[in-house]
């Protein structure tokens, strides 16, 4: 009897690469140089059904921070973790708490302009998350710097970009990894339904 035919190619042999970590407990300059649209995403509370939302997640640069991957000197991103965003500032929401960390001014109830963040600098204070034998970076809080400080903060590496869920060749998109691009995956489109479906995040998917 013959067996199920397997198409493609078998699977290359992986390599563990060792990526050292940032130290835990410390703060680094960073700037922001990507606001990632991750779609709209289902909610629901206390059981019930709420409108769709849609989540963002920011981008920032380590600066100073490299790794080597693929024989490559590859500058060092983090993503904090994934937050709703609704049209208008709101003052119990994740974005207002974010935003005015690079516009101190900003008030509920007005629009972010996330565009004229990209680029400004600000404080990464770093956490560790460790799952089986492995260890990863993580954003545990950002902080704004004084203006008069922010001048001798060296430029980003990255081009800056705003995200755009429906274009997936959008270099901010393409940036994308770990918990940041499992949400992406779990988009909805407007009609209500998933775009992709993804049992569960693999934390393998986190290159720093």
């Amino acid at each position: 009897m013959a067996g199920l035919k397997r198409r493609g190619a078998a699977p290359e042999k992986s390599e563990t690469i060792d990526i050292p970590n940032l130290v835990e407990g410390q703060e680094y300059e960073g700037r922001l140089v990507y606001v990632a649209d991750l779609g709209l995403h289902t909610r629901e509370y206390k059981g019930e059904e709420k409108t769709p939302c849609q989540k963002i997640a920011l981008g920032i640069e380590i600066i100073g921070e490299t790794v080597e991957l693929d024989d490559k000197t590859v500058t060092r991103l983090l993503w904090v973790k994934p937050f709703n965003i609704f049209f208008q500032l709101t003052d119990k929401g994740k974005e207002i708490e974010y935003y005015k960390i690079f516009e101190p001014g900003a008030k509920a109830d007005t629009v972010a302009d996330w565009d004229e963040q990209l680029g400004k600098p600000v404080s990464v204070l770093i956490s560790h998350h460790k799952k089986d034998d492995k260890c990863y970076d993580n954003i545990a809080s950002l902080a704004g710097i004084p203006v008069k400080y922010q001048a001798d903060i060296p430029p980003a590496t990255i081009d800056t970009c705003i995200g755009d869920a429906d274009d997936e060749d959008n270099e901010c998109t393409k940036a994308l990894y770990g918990l940041s691009k499992w949400m992406y995956e779990q988009r909805i489109d407007d009609g209500g339904q998933q775009e992709e479906v993804v049992e569960d995040f693999d934390n393998s998917d986190i290159p720093f």
